[in-house]
C-alpha cells in the first residue's frame, strides 16, 4: 500500500510538470511535422488577460490558445520570457518583440474600434489602414474607405448605412 501511495504521489508530482501534447502540423512545403505542445497553456482561452505573473514560459510551445487583446500592443507575456513558440494562436493585439519568440501559423493583426464602432487594422502609428471583415461590411452597404470614418463617434450601428446616425457620446 505505502509503495503504491508513493508511486502515484511521484506520477502525480512529475506528471503536472510533463505533460505535453502532440499533433501534426502542416508546413509549408507540404510534410507534417510533429509538433510537441504544453498542455497546460495550448488550447486555452486568455483573452483580455495576461500571464505577466507566470514564472514556467521559458521555452514553451503553445499550440491553438487566444491571447487577443482589446487594445494594440498590449503586455501579456513576461520580458524574462527568452524563447517562446506559438502555433496556430491568436495574438492579435500582443506586444511581441521578443527575437526568440516564433509564432507559425494564427492572428497577429493590430486592430482598434474607430469612431464608426468597428474594428480598423491599424499601422504602427495607430491610423486604421483597413476594417476587418471588410466583405460582410460591405455587403451590408457600409463604406469602408479609413477617409470616411467620423470624426465623431457614433452611437451604434444598425443593419445598414441609412440606419446610422451620429451621436455624440
Amino acid at each position: 500500500m505505502k509503495k503504491t501511495f508513493a508511486f502515484l504521489a511521484l506520477f502525480a508530482f512529475f506528471a503536472s510538470y510533463s505533460f505535453a501534447g502532440q499533433v501534426l502540423y502542416p508546413m509549408p512545403d507540404g510534410t507534417l511535422q510533429t509538433i510537441t505542445f504544453d498542455d497546460k497553456y495550448s488550447f486555452k482561452d486568455y483573452t483580455q488577460r495576461n500571464l505577466l505573473e507566470a514564472k514556467d514560459l521559458e521555452g514553451k510551445v503553445i499550440y491553438a490558445s487566444s491571447f487577443s487583446q482589446e487594445n494594440p500592443d498590449m503586455k501579456v507575456f513576461p520580458d524574462s520570457v527568452k524563447k517562446m513558440t506559438f502555433y496556430n494562436c491568436n495574438l492579435d493585439n500582443v506586444f511581441m518583440v521578443k527575437p526568440g519568440w516564433i509564432v507559425i501559423g494564427g492572428s497577429e493583426r493590430r486592430y482598434k474600434v474607430q469612431n464608426d464602432l468597428k474594428d480598423w487594422e491599424v499601422d504602427s502609428t495607430g491610423k486604421p489602414t483597413k476594417v476587418l471583415n471588410e466583405e460582410d461590411w460591405v455587403k451590408k452597404g457600409f463604406d469602408v474607405d479609413p477617409m470616411k470614418i467620423p470624426a465623431i463617434k457614433i452611437k451604434d450601428i444598425e443593419d445598414g448605412p441609412k440606419a446610422v446616425t451620429a451621436v455624440i457620446e
